[in-house]
This record gives C-alpha cells, sequence and structure tokens, in this order.
C-alpha cells in the first residue's frame, strides 16, 4: 500500500459515480434497434424463456439452446416480465453491470492505492469509448467483466481477511453463470500475483479454498442438469466448441496475431491510450523491479488476461474489457501524479462535459442495428401467420429477425434456392433488400409471387402481390 492513502468517506465518491455512470448507462439506451449478433440472440432467448413461462429450457427459434449459461438471459428476461419486451429492458442488464463496474474500479484503486486514484481510474474507465459502447450494447462481456473485477477485487482483499475470498468465490461463480470458460481469465491473474509477489502461501489458504469450492457450488448445478438434459447438445456446444475449438482454432473466421489486442487497444481504448501505452508497462516494469504488491497485482491483471486472450486462436475485440478495470487504475494513477486533489471539484466537471461529448460525436446514442427488420416487422406479424417461417433472402440477420418477427427464421442464399422454395407451392413469405430482387423478381413474377409489403429498401414477397 501507498503511505498516503487520503481517509474520507467513499460513500459521497460512490454517490457521483453512481449517478453519472447510471445516467450515462441508461440514458437513450432504448433507442433504435438491437444487434443480431449477439444483442439479438440472447433478446431472443429471453424473449422466448418468458412467452413460453419456461425458465428452465433455453431455446432460440422454437430450439433447443445450450451456448451460453443462462444468468444475464434470466436477468433480461425478469426485466421483461416486469416492464416489458423492448430495446431498452434488452440491454438493461449490461447496463446496470456496467455502472456496477465502474463503482468497483474505484474501490479497487482506492483500496490498491488512496481516494483520489480510484476516483479517477473510475472516470476514465467510465469515459473509455470501447468500454462504454459493450457496457450499454446487450452482451454478455459487460455482466462478465464486472463479476471477474468483483472477484479480483475481493481476491485482493482476502490478503488481509479470509472472509473476503468467499466472496470471491461468489463472483466468480456468477461470472461462469454468465459466460461460462471466459472466467478462467481470473487463475492466471491470482497465480502470477502470487509467484510475483512471493505470496504463494494465499493459495494454501483454506478460505481460498473455500471461495473456490462456493463458485463450484454456484456453477456447478445448472452445468450438471444442462448436461442432462440436452441430449449431448451441451457437449457439443460448450465443451467442443467454447473450451476447444475457440482456443485451438479460429472459429467463423474471427482470428489474428499476436498483436490483435495491442491493435485493438490502440484503436479502441479512446480518449485514454496516450496515458495507457506507458502506464501499463510502466506498472509492469515497476512490479518486476521493486515486487510490491499493488503494482504486481495490476499488471498481473492486465498482462495475464492480455496472454491468455492472446493465446486463444479465436479473436474478436471484446475479449479485451476485463482487462480494462485494471488498466484505467493505472491511468488514474499516473493521472494523480500530475493532478492534485485540490482540484477534483474541476476535474469532475470536466469528465462530465467529456462524457456528454459521447453524445453527439461518439454515436452510442444511435445504436440502430437492425432498421430495416424492424421496421417492416408490423406487416410481417400482421401477414404472416404464426408459425409459418419467414425466409431471409440473402441475409445473415436470423437472430434480429427471430427477436422482432416472432416466426421461424430460413435462409436463402442463391436466386435457385429462393426460386426452389417459390416452386414447393404452399404459403410463402421472404423478406429481400431490393436491390438483391433485380436478377430474380420476373422468375418470382412468373410464379405468382411479388412484393406484398415494403420499407424503404427492404421488400416483403408473397403470394398475392400487391396491386
Amino acid at each position: 500500500m501507498t503511505d498516503f492513502r487520503v481517509q474520507k468517506s467513499s460513500l459521497p465518491d460512490l454517490a457521483y459515480l453512481a449517478a453519472l455512470s447510471l445516467f450515462f448507462m441508461i440514458s437513450g439506451l432504448g433507442r433504435g434497434s438491437l444487434a443480431s449478433w449477439d444483442e439479438a440472440l440472447y433478446a431472443s432467448v429471453a424473449k422466448e424463456m418468458v412467452l413460453r413461462g419456461d425458465w428452465l429450457h433455453l431455446t432460440f427459434g422454437g430450439e433447443a439452446w445450450t451456448d451460453k449459461p443462462p444468468l444475464a438471459i434470466w436477468a433480461t428476461a425478469f426485466f421483461y416480465k416486469f416492464f416489458g419486451i423492448n430495446e431498452l429492458t434488452s440491454r438493461l442488464f449490461s447496463a446496470l453491470c456496467g455502472a456496477g463496474t465502474v463503482l468497483v474500479t474505484y474501490l479497487l484503486g482506492r483500496r490498491l492505492f488512496n481516494r483520489w486514484t480510484g476516483l479517477l481510474a473510475a472516470l476514465v474507465l467510465l469515459n473509455s469509448t470501447h468500454f462504454l459502447r459493450f457496457a450499454r450494447f446487450g452482451m454478455l462481456d459487460g455482466p462478465l467483466t464486472l463479476f471477474i473485477t468483483l472477484c479480483l477485487y475481493f481476491f485482493w482483499r482476502g490478503r488481509e481477511r479470509n472472509r473476503y475470498f468467499i466472496f470471491s468465490g461468489v463472483a466468480l461463480g456468477l461470472a461462469f453463470m454468465t459466460k461460462g470458460f471466459a472466467a478462467f481469465l481470473v487463475f492466471p491473474v491470482i497465480f502470477l500475483h502470487c509467484l510475483l509477489a512471493g505470496e504463494m502461501e494465499l493459495l494454501a489458504r483454506s478460505s481460498y479454498w473455500i471461495g473456490v469450492m462456493v463458485a463450484v457450488a454456484i456453477a456447478l448445478p445448472w452445468h450438471l442438469y444442462d448436461l442432462l438434459s440436452s441430449q449431448g447438445a451441451f457437449m457439443q456446444d460448450v465443451i467442443v466448441k467454447h473450451l476447444f475449438e475457440r482456443t485451438t482454432s479460429a472459429v467463423e473466421g474471427h482470428a489474428g496475431n499476436w498483436y490483435f489486442y495491442i491493435r485493438t487497444f490502440i484503436n479502441k481504448y479512446h480518449p485514454w491510450v496516450l496515458i495507457g501505452i506507458f502506464s501499463a508497462p510502466f506498472f509492469l516494469f515497476k512490479a518486476l523491479k521493486e515486487r510490491r504488491p499493488e503494482f504486481v497485482f495490476t499488471s498481473a491483471w492486465i498482462f495475464g488476461i492480455w496472454a491468455v486472450i492472446t493465446m486463444i486462436r479465436t479473436k474478436l475485440g471484446w475479449y479485451i474489457l476485463p482487462l480494462y478495470p485494471a488498466l484505467s487504475v493505472t491511468v488514474g494513477w499516473m493521472l494523480a501524479r500530475w493532478i492534485k486533489e485540490k482540484r477534483a471539484v474541476l476535474i469532475q466537471v470536466v469528465f462530465i462535459g467529456a462524457m456528454a461529448l459521447h453524445v453527439p460525436y461518439s454515436h452510442l446514442w444511435n445504436a440502430d442495428y437492425a432498421h430495416a427488420i424492424k421496421g417492416i416487422a408490423p406487416e410481417v406479424v400482421e401477414r404472416v401467420p404464426a408459425g409459418e417461417t419467414v425466409h431471409l433472402y440473402k441475409y445473415h440477420g436470423k437472430p434480429e429477425a427471430v427477436f422482432y418477427l416472432g416466426r421461424p427464421i430460413d435462409y436463402l442464399e442463391t436466386d435457385d434456392e429462393l426460386v426452389a422454395a417459390v416452386k414447393k407451392g404452399g404459403a410463402f413469405h421472404c423478406l429481400a433488400f431490393q436491390q438483391d430482387l433485380a436478377a430474380v423478381s420476373s422468375r418470382c413474377a412468373a410464379l405468382g409471387v411479388g412484393v406484398t409489403d415494403s420499407f424503404e429498401n427492404i421488400r416483403l414477397l408473397g403470394r398475392g402481390a400487391k396491386a
């Protein structure tokens, strides 16, 4: 610990940070439309859960879905049940977790160093474009980041009081229930810290292993239930796909080289990259040279997670989110050396102004990913009876179509596939963009299929076209 800790109550800081982060996390959250991958996917699973009234068997498009654990899905379904099914409630759990991560980052920086560092670190994290974007996005990485941050924060506190290892285990169990094996990211951080700081005895404490057992007790029942009830889908989707395929190969073409996440950090950690690019290596230097626990812990967090996600062959930009709280602590620590705490009020006003600039310039308040599908959805719902399939022609947006249309969805990739589907006779419904129909519209018209409704540049094809 540093010897210049400022002894002041955390409550005013927490209240300020809570109000600021909740305002910027939630304001405008219900605008626009959901993105197919993966926002509308999780929203669709939660929507079907509520409509079916079955909270144990997860489905997507009416078929069993075992791809992820259910914690975030349950939370979203809870919001749906009490506040309605819409964009706001689809993104709300992630936004609340984002605000929670800001608060825990403050507590982390305060515990590691001092109040001023903690406050600056929290403001830096909140004002980081990449973090703010995914906190306002209805995916699992925002909640995962909160639970990993909580787990590591309580581990740090457990060095002094063993009972905090139990809380660390609870957070770890919730991380597993959010995104499965991604929760393993905490173990390299903990091991590296104990090794470099000379604190391996922490791993021998009974309270640490009690915490691990608590995590197992939280996560294991659901995973056993899913394994036994999914008839093999659990093994394929969870064990094979996420534990082996993602680590050993580039799933769905998401490849990258060893500096993929360095490039992501440089391109995405705005506006703090110019400080973070120096503060993180400086912390690592001090950790290796001085072995002071607070520098070792922060460096192990940043570079431990970076090493693991770099070794995983599947690369996605948002995998970097769990290291942002520690990275923001290093930036906050450096800012605290340049800016005196007596200017705290001025700095807080400046940060509020910087946050306000996100609204017109960062496009985070214009999250309109499925504008066309959402726009034509009322006409589709009116014309297509429940249970009848809607085809998507040359458009891979199944999750958003499932969410907004509430109908079975199928893909048609080529002109010949489209014509073959029309020739089968019976009910036919297909969504396609105007530019994709030029080469096939005459063939469809000859078979009695044409445009029945439209919205901007998207068309609904069916039998009995509009005059």
